[in-house]
């Protein structure tokens, strides 16, 4: 089967090779490392045992992506492909971040922007069926704190709380990080609208999402360098 015919999110294996084109399926009848749950016709790949461990369903979705292990197969001197399983692997996670996030809202619940968010190229964001968030990840359900408040309490986001000032919930509780519950506060008083424009206006200045407003030391500090941005925007 040409390469190029295949779709990039039907993958058939943990590291991003793709087994119709492995000279080694029809002559030894391996079934694949997907298939065979990590046994393919060599015997136990370290590399499939890994994502099973981890319960990853291939090497894209993985925190540590990509990592040594996955590098010293696509590296190889006599079986490697010079990284073509790695590049492989990051444009199907680019593909499927973008179905997921296809008619989303990018504004998570709690605030952060996920069309800014460093990790948007591999999360498809708290309100997709695809959430890599990194609250979410360390999370049983998978699911981060401040979404599932704000489902269960039948709002949109947080910023529509009335305990939001207080509240210490996943993102908000975390120390020297301030802009998520800042962008919150923001987005209850000017709208989220409002918010996307300013912050697009902060970025093309020159400031560094998030890390520009977690520097400024709290919550308020955070809040009125947005409101700067604002007024700037408007003068």
């Amino acid at each position: 089967m040409d390469r190029k015919q295949k779709s990039c999110t039907a993958f058939d294996t943990y590291c991003g090779l793709i087994c119709d084109g492995c000279v080694f399926k029809k002559s030894h009848g391996c079934g694949g490392c997907v298939a065979t749950k990590g046994k393919p016709f060599h015997g136990d790949c370290a590399v499939a045992s890994c994502a099973i461990s981890k319960g990853r369903r291939f090497c894209g979705e993985c925190g540590d992506f990509p990592c040594d292990l996955l590098k010293s197969y696509s590296f190889d001197c006599e079986h490697g492909d010079n990284g073509e399983r790695i590049a492989r692997c990051q444009k199907i996670k680019a593909e499927l971040v973008a179905q997921a996030r296809e008619g989303i809202d990018p504004v998570g619940c709690c605030g952060h922007h996920c069309d800014k968010c460093f990790l948007g190229q591999w999360c498809g964001g708290c309100r997709s069926d695809y959430n890599c968030c990194s609250y979410a990840t360390i999370c049983e359900d998978g699911k981060c704190p401040n979404y599932t408040c704000s489902q269960s309490k039948e709002l949109e986001g947080c910023y529509e709380c009335g305990e939001l000032m207080d509240c210490k919930l996943g993102y908000y509780g975390n120390r020297n990080e301030y802009i998520a519950k800042a962008t919150a506060l923001f987005i209850r008083q000017y709208g989220k609208e409002e918010y996307a424009r300013t912050l697009e206006a902060a970025i093309n200045k020159g400031l560094n999402y998030p890390k520009s407003f977690d520097e400024t030391g709290s919550i308020e500090q955070a809040f009125r360098l947005l409101e700067a941005f604002r007024q700037e925007k408007e003068g």
